[in-house]
């Protein structure tokens, strides 16, 4: 009887942390989605009104300066992916000596489905749908 209580305790404590993991890793992988959507001006901006919760007056006020802030924002978004993709380019031009021609499709395809998420925000880029997904840690 004994043996049979401690069997018990100690699957449901597995279980119990296997349904942990899996949440947590689900309610990470959401913020990160979250987070990557608000590349949408409005989103951001609607984001940031629902935080700080304006009375009237102040939407007034405070309105012009998060329309402000909200296309700087969007802009510095903007070139840093811009940035990215140039150095994505630089580093396989570089590699490309050392890679045999299937790795180097495997690297090109790769970037072009999943190297620009924010034409399609929170969603990879498929051509086809078809082949592997890369390896997600």
């Amino acid at each position: 009887m004994k043996t049979k209580s401690v069997l018990i305790i100690i699957a449901t404590l597995i279980i119990g942390f296997i349904i942990g993991f899996l949440t947590n890793g689900q309610l990470t992988k959401n913020r990160i989605q979250r987070f990557v959507k608000q590349d949408n001006c409005e989103r951001f901006k609607s984001r940031l009104i629902h935080v700080i919760q304006p009375d009237d007056s102040q939407f007034e006020v405070i309105e012009p300066i998060i329309d402000e802030f909200t296309r700087k924002v969007h802009q510095s978004m903007r070139e840093s992916r811009k940035g990215f993709n140039s150095m994505h380019d630089e580093m396989v031009d570089k590699l490309k000596p050392y890679l045999e021609p299937e790795q180097i499709n495997r690297l090109e395809e790769t970037h072009r489905r999943y190297g620009k998420p924010w034409d399609s925000p929170g969603k990879p880029q498929h051509q086809d749908g078809s082949g592997p997904r890369p390896h997600r840690r």
